[in-house]
């Protein structure tokens, strides 16, 4: 009984510190979504994107939930989101240059959060209601070609479908 007790508080344990670790980058994140336009104009959680954010980057780390090397990679994630000058990002990739294995992985780390957040905002935006609006992905004519153009075009029916071949006059 002592032993099952024990596994369960260490698996609890783990899980707690996988929380934890993540806590500063994850606020660092919703500060700087609050004021995006992006976010605002598709009317969208900052703290719904920087957890699936996190959840990019965890998935991209080495190890497992609640390694102690983890927490580590978060820090150095928090950091590089924190840089205000191009000095102050060399210092923080020199700095984090060992534990990311090399300069070329640790710059790698950097840029990719970019990634992360890109590809999140389009998850997100696309899981999102658009209040009644939608992007026509066909349109009938080009935004550049004149109104006349819209006339319906020899062998088109005016609904972007081809009609049928007319028959040869006998």
């Amino acid at each position: 009984m002592k032993k099952i007790t024990l596994i369960a508080t260490a698996l609890l344990s783990l899980v707690a510190c996988a929380k934890q670790e993540k806590t500063g980058l994850r606020d660092v994140l919703i500060e700087r979504f609050k004021d995006d336009a992006d976010l605002k104009d598709y009317n969208l959680d900052p703290a719904e994107v920087a957890d699936c954010v996190i959840d990019e980057i965890a998935a991209s780390l080495p190890g497992f939930s609640g390694d102690p090397r983890r927490a580590q990679f978060f820090g150095a994630y928090e950091h590089f989101l924190n840089v205000k000058s191009s000095t102050d990002a060399e210092r923080s990739l020199k700095e984090f240059e060992q534990l990311f294995g090399s300069a070329q992985n640790a710059r790698v780390a950097a840029t990719s959060i970019t990634d992360h957040v890109m590809t999140c905002m389009g998850k997100a935006i696309e899981g999102a209601e658009t209040e009644g609006h939608r992007v026509n992905a066909h349109p009938t004519r080009s935004v550049a070609e004149p109104a006349d153009a819209a006339a319906p075009i020899s062998g088109s029916n005016g609904k972007g479908e081809a009609e049928p071949p007319s028959e040869a006059p006998k």
